[in-house]
């Protein structure tokens, strides 16, 4: 398959460009991390329970940041996995 084609190259390099975008601060409330990823809105209710009790600011936010990178690398590597599947046939 053509790495142009990879959705499991570019949906995390997207994924790295949205929390650049988060770290620079053009995103303060976050919206923008958790508009694009699914899983960190999910476990919306379990996160604001840890960012309560955690005392270290940047820590919590390379867990979002972690969540949201390999949510969106698994997420292609599984598409690219189903759709290479689906062409061998």
């Amino acid at each position: 398959m053509k790495l142009m084609k990879r959705l499991g190259l570019w949906l995390p390099v997207l994924s790295v460009a949205v929390c650049m975008i988060n770290l620079s601060g053009q995103d303060d409330k976050n919206l923008l991390l958790f508009l694009t990823s699914p899983l960190l809105l999910w476990l919306n209710p379990q996160l604001t329970d840890l960012h309560y009790s955690m005392d270290n600011e940047l820590l919590w936010q390379f867990i979002l940041y972690g969540i949201h990178f390999f949510f969106w690398l698994g997420f292609g590597l599984l598409f690219d996995w189903l759709l290479a599947r689906r062409r061998a046939k």
